[in-house]
């Protein structure tokens, strides 16, 4: 079972704050998990969800986390690593995969948290981003990154065009070597969607796409599974379960 090393966020008194320490809006922090989506499924990973979100997805499985949490300094949050043996771990081959809501809302502070994170540890871990697609990353940021775990929105996410296809973010992530596109589908019509608006207009590559059923909980995950593994099949790319809903369901910090 995992490790919750953040899990309430008490409000607290920003008058005492020191104005001239950087601050990350984090939602959850937890460790001795595996990654469940993705190109790297079942590797052991740790998670650090931060706070906020562009989108606000209809079937967002964590809206109840990212749009809870609290400003946690640098200090703070390496003291907690190290309480939960963290760094040691992350040194071992625990991937540390930050995602949200919307982690790039954040970047310009991340990167400052990764360099902090290696002039204090003295090497910089796997790092795996989740990314909507909507901002695109700073150069620093993409030096740091291990895999980009990007997903861009589909018309099922019920969120509008305008806000969730960005093509010059798209096409801007294709062309990384490290970049994988995982989308969430619910219906049998969603890979039209992905053939007409990413596949056709040459942003993305067949071999980048990972197909994965939309599905909270397990009984949702079910009764999708089967049709997304066909249409994986069928159009010659990937597929990909979600792991930590086979395992812990619905929970929440695993």
């Amino acid at each position: 079972m995992a490790l919750s090393i953040i899990k309430a966020f008490p409000e607290r008194d920003k008058t005492v704050w020191d104005t001239n320490t950087s601050y990350l809006k984090v939602s959850e922090l937890f460790c001795d998990s595996i990654q469940g989506e993705g190109i790297t499924t079942g590797i052991p990973a740790a998670f650090l969800r931060l706070q906020g979100c562009t989108l606000n997805c209809q079937w967002c499985d964590t809206a109840s986390v990212w749009k809870t949490g609290g400003e946690y300094s640098f200090f703070e949050l390496f003291e907690l690593m190290d309480q939960a043996d963290l760094p040691r771990k992350l040194s071992e081959g625990q991937h540390l995969v930050i995602t949200g809501g919307s982690p790039l809302l954040q970047q310009p502070v991340l990167i400052k948290f990764f360099n902090k994170f290696k002039e204090i540890y003295d090497f910089l871990p796997f790092i795996e981003v989740e990314n909507e697609c909507v901002i695109p990353p700073l150069r620093e940021l993409q030096d740091m990154v291990s895999i980009w775990n990007n997903s861009p929105k589909l018309m099922n996410s019920g969120m509008t065009w305008k806000f969730r296809y960005k093509p010059e973010v798209i096409g801007f992530m294709s062309e990384l070597n490290n970049s994988w596109f995982k989308f969430v589908i619910s219906d049998p019509q969603d890979w039209e969607e992905i053939k007409n608006d990413f596949l056709e207009r040459e942003l993305i590559r067949r071999n980048q796409i990972i197909l994965m059923p939309e599905g909270a909980t397990r009984d949702v995950l079910e009764r999708n599974r089967e049709f997304v593994v066909d249409i994986a099949i069928k159009n010659n790319v990937r597929y990909c379960t979600r792991e930590q809903i086979i395992l812990w369901n619905d929970k929440i910090g695993v």
